[in-house]
C-alpha cells in the first residue's frame, strides 16, 4: 500500500508503507521509448515503421505478442493495437536524482533513498516545482 505518492511529468514516485520508494516512468513519447529499448537491445527499428508497427515487432520479439518485459522496460500492445511503454527503475536513487534535477529539488547526498524519495514527494506535492 502506498503511504504517499507524487506525479511529475512522466514520473510516478511512490513511497510504500514500509518506506520503500519506487519510481515508474510512463512515456508520453512512446516511439522515442521504443527507439531507446531497441537501441539497448540491439534491435533494428526501420524509420518508416509507425509506433504501432515498431511496438508490435518489439512485443513479438521480446514477449508473447501482447506484453514484453525487457529489463526495466515494459511494452504493452492493447487489443486495438495501441502501444504503451513504461519503465521501472532498478536504481531508484538514480531515478530520484533525475527527477530532482528536472523539478529543481536539491538532494542532500548524505540522505538515503527512502529519505530522498519522501522529501521529493513532499516537494512535488507542495507545488514548489
Amino acid at each position: 500500500m502506498a503511504k504517499k505518492s507524487a506525479i511529475s511529468g512522466e514520473y510516478i514516485i511512490t513511497v510504500e508503507d514500509s518506506g520503500t520508494v519506487r519510481v515508474c516512468k510512463i512515456y508520453d513519447n512512446v516511439k522515442g521509448s521504443l527507439r531507446e529499448i531497441a537501441e539497448l537491445n540491439n534491435f533494428e527499428i526501420d524509420p518508416k515503421w509507425t509506433t504501432q508497427e515498431a511496438g508490435r515487432r518489439i512485443v513479438r520479439e521480446f514477449g508473447n505478442g501482447k506484453i514484453a518485459e525487457i529489463g526495466e522496460y515494459v511494452v504493452t500492445r492493447r487489443d486495438n493495437g495501441k502501444i504503451e511503454t513504461y519503465r521501472t527503475y532498478d536504481n531508484t536513487k538514480s531515478a530520484l536524482r533525475e527527477i530532482a534535477a528536472q523539478v529543481g529539488f536539491e538532494i542532500n547526498e548524505k540522505s538515503n533513498t527512502r529519505q530522498i524519495g519522501s522529501k521529493l514527494v513532499d516537494f512535488i506535492n507542495s507545488g514548489k516545482e
